[in-house]
């Protein structure tokens, strides 16, 4: 509902919660009519604003795009206007303006408690379902009718949100004795398949399904929308949905609209309760497909979030065993070798175990980068060396493809800033930048310590860690790097000197459903 409704100067708080009450059924009474319906209230003398636009899942939409919050020019839509100044219903055939389809328009007043008109319901249908309706058994269009005089009422009670009515779900029709006077060809399919005769009209409802019966009753009897998901013993996956249906009033019901709406049942003139319901739409939907394949998707994620799982202590056993190997190295360079390794495979290690955790939720690389240098300062930071290493910037979530690659990238860029920014100082700082640009992602790494020179090059060096980092950039991210001096004045000098070594990455962001999972 478009909450610029409250503000209408002729409605009333009272006249409001009718209208969202209405609204509670307009979405139900869109799916069964297969067209759809509008609710509309006069903004001004010349403007209509559309309150409420309830577009079918039967059937696909005359309408591009949700219409909820128009204003529209009163000239251009006199049955509506008609509909709320003269408290006139009406029909007309009339052309979409989008596509030039024939559409019929059937409009009908909305009154409140002191009978006056506060709004309108539109319910539009394309020619060629209208026409459908036509041949359609007269029970079923009996219902249909009994369903928008409830919606313009106010009537349809829904105390639960209940499963959309789609185009391959099968309806039928009991009435006030519950015995069944319309089945749809889809239902009488789908009670088929679980060898019930094809003919049930003229039959109670009790010959159907136990729980066809009881829910009925169920809703008959409180007089609002019941529905049930069950399990049959073959394993088949069922939803019904039960609507009760009532009559339009008598003319002297009318004048008591609004009392008889708040009451579930009517006194009859010998005082007995009769059930204030004349019939009921029972929906069948078979979900069993679906299930299935939400119960395969499930196993095989849970089998996904396992291989992830195992490939992480797989790596950190690696990594223990290269940690064991580097304690008996004579050689240093050996020994810094296995050290950059057992990086390496820590950082995947990292990368794994948030996809065992959920391979579908994007990785926050702020909590990455924390984790990465958590274990770089456990490994390359040799013993007596203070090393202060921040992190500055948002949380920036990307699919398990990009974080991989920029973990990866952080940590390469941490350990050659440790190893060569930082050699033979004992202490120094490193900072991390993370920046969100929109589409694109922007990594800094800073470090206070000699520098680069002037005309360095990544992508010309020898250094594995250099050649990694650029490749993982250029190829895997699709992005760029750049590395610059960083620079600075001493006291007392006009030279500038170098402060430190500035990395920066850039690159786009790459949508969720266009990343492989990582196994």
């Amino acid at each position: 509902m478009d909450p610029r409704l409250e503000k209408c100067p002729h409605l009333t708080e009272r006249d409001v919660a009718l209208l969202y009450r209405i609204e509670q059924g307009l979405h139900l009474t869109a799916d069964v009519s297969r067209a759809d319906v509008l609710l509309f209230c006069q903004w001004n003398p010349s403007q209509l604003l559309v309150g409420c636009h309830a577009l079918p899942r039967s059937i696909s939409s005359i309408y591009v795009n949700d219409a909820t919050g128009r204003l529209l020019e009163a000239t251009e839509h006199p049955l509506i206007l008609r509909a709320l100044t003269s408290d006139r219903p009406g029909t007309q055939a009339k052309q979409v303006l989008s596509s030039g389809a024939p559409v019929i328009q059937q409009v009908y007043p909305i009154h409140n408690a002191a009978n006056r008109v506060i709004a309108a319901l539109l319910i539009e249908t394309n020619l060629i379902e209208t026409e459908r309706q036509r041949r359609r058994d007269k029970a079923f269009r009996r219902a249909v009718s009994w369903l928008h005089g409830m919606a313009v009422r106010g009537e349809i009670e829904i105390p639960e949100p209940i499963s959309r009515f789609e185009s391959l779900d099968g309806i039928y029709v009991v009435d006030e004795n519950s015995d069944i006077s319309y089945m749809s060809g889809i239902a009488t399919n789908l009670f088929r398949t679980i060898g019930l005769a094809s003919d049930m009209r003229g039959r109670h409802v009790s010959a159907l399904e136990e729980i066809d019966a009881r829910l009925v009753d169920n809703a008959m009897q409180a007089n609002s929308c019941v529905e049930k998901r069950y399990e049959s013993d073959d394993g088949r996956v069922w939803v019904r949905t039960v609507l009760p249906l009532r009559a339009p009033p008598s003319s002297w019901q009318r004048t008591r609209r609004q009392v008889e709406r708040r009451l579930p049942w009517r006194q009859t003139a010998t005082s007995e309760k009769v059930p204030q319901v004349d019939g009921a739409l029972v929906m069948v939907h078979n979900q069993t497909e679906a299930v299935q394949k939400e119960r395969e998707l499930n196993v095989k994620s849970a089998m996904i979030q396992e291989v992830h799982h195992r490939v992480k202590n797989n790596l950190q056993t690696i990594a223990a065993i290269l940690r064991i190997q580097a304690r008996r190295c004579a050689s240093d360079e050996a020994r810094q070798h296995l050290g950059d390794a057992v990086n390496r495979i820590l950082s995947m290690s990292v990368i794994h175990e948030y996809l065992s955790q959920d391979e579908h939720r994007p990785i926050n690389i702020r909590d990455l980068c924390l984790r990465i240098i958590s274990q770089a300062q456990q490994v390359a930071v040799n013993p007596g060396q203070q090393v202060q290493i921040e992190v500055n910037g948002p949380n920036i979530r990307l699919p398990a493809g990009q974080a991989t690659a920029a973990a990866l990238v952080m940590n390469e860029l941490l350990l050659n800033a440790i190893e060569h920014g930082l050699q033979g100082r004992s202490h120094g700082q490193v900072t991390i930048q993370l920046e969100d640009m929109g589409d694109r992602v922007q990594l800094l790494v800073e470090d206070d310590g000699p520098g680069v020179p002037e005309d360095f090059q990544p992508s010309q060096s020898r250094s594995l860690g250099l050649q990694i980092i650029n490749t993982l950039v250029t190829d895997d991210l699709k992005g760029n790097l750049s590395f610059e001096a960083v620079r600075g004045k001493e006291d007392g000098d006009d030279a500038s000197v170098s402060r430190g070594t500035r990395v920066v990455i850039a690159f786009p962001k790459r949508s969720a459903m266009a990343e492989p999972s990582v196994s």
